[in-house]
């Protein structure tokens, strides 16, 4: 598990060396820009007529944004991670039991690197690498679906950007999306589209379409949009993957940010149904 650790903490540091110790005279091309979001709860019930229980939560967010712009050439960077745990104290015998343990309730990794070149007005050829895992083990009904790194998921792209003013779309009829995983635990699970029992790797080709919108809406909020799509050519369309994520940030005071997130996702070879994610929170950001 620690050397995946050591390759996302590699990736960060490149990127952020490579913009660190580029030649003065270039350095003015590069946008950096980055932002930690540190928030916990607890409550403590004892004898509550109401009933509940005692519980503890703790998550943290990194956004981070590298981007380089020089004459006709752009490339932009990103990473996203998330983690946070929730316990409850559901036996009442506090964390001296087992029976009690922490549960994750967030767990993201996604890097985005996309590479645009000048071709009319707002227009842009563009290539895109898409990657995208987690940290820890998920579990839905008892059954293992996730590991460290794995599965991960990566997505490649080449076609055409457009981009005006904190909104950007990306269209691509030439996609390939590639779905490995590392744990033997998860080798041939159908969850990941798997058809053979033992296989780790699922490549899949087909057409891509990303949308992203980020502005400041109001004094002091922050909205950001992502909504993307693929469509496998070997499945009908309607089974096309869908990932949309929505952020608000809402500056409350220098040293307090509030924060709502709601994300949706739909993939019928994990589940037919749709997937649903909302967090809302207070908490202490730092930017640098």
């Amino acid at each position: 598990m620690k050397k995946y650790f050591v390759l996302v903490l590699a990736i960060l540091l490149q990127v952020t060396i490579v913009a660190q110790e580029t030649p003065k005279d270039s350095v003015k091309y590069w946008t950096l820009k980055n932002s930690i979001l540190l928030n916990s709860e607890q409550a403590t019930l004892s004898n509550w007529s109401a009933g509940g229980f005692s519980s503890f939560a703790f998550s943290s967010f990194y956004k981070g944004f590298f981007n380089y712009k020089k004459g006709n050439n752009q490339w932009d960077n990103s990473i996203e991670l998330a983690y946070g745990m929730i316990w409850q104290d559901k036996t009442g015998n506090g964390f001296k039991d087992k029976a009690n343990e922490f549960q994750k309730s967030d767990d993201k990794i996604e890097l985005n690197s996309i590479y645009s070149r000048k071709m009319y007005k707002s227009w842009n050829y563009s290539a895109l690498v898409n990657l995208k895992s987690q940290f820890d083990e998920g579990f839905k009904d008892g059954a293992l679906v996730s590991a460290p790194i794995s599965p991960i998921t990566i997505t490649s792209s080449v076609g055409w950007e457009y981009k005006n003013k904190g909104f950007s779309t990306l269209l691509s009829f030439l996609t390939g999306k590639t779905t490995v995983v590392t744990d033997n635990r998860l080798k041939g699970n159908q969850i990941f589209g798997f058809t053979e029992p033992g296989q780790m790797a699922l490549f899949s080709l087909g057409s891509y379409a990303k949308f992203f919108f980020q502005k400041d809406i109001f004094k002091n909020v922050n909205l950001l949009v992502k909504l993307d799509f693929f469509y496998d050519y070997n499945k009908p369309l309607l089974d096309t993957d869908i990932n949309s994520e929505v952020f608000i940030n809402i500056k409350v005071s220098k040293y307090l940010t509030a924060f709502i997130n709601f994300q949706a996702i739909m993939d019928k070879d994990f589940n037919s149904t749709l997937q649903y994610k909302q967090r809302f929170g207070l908490s202490v950001p730092i930017n640098f």
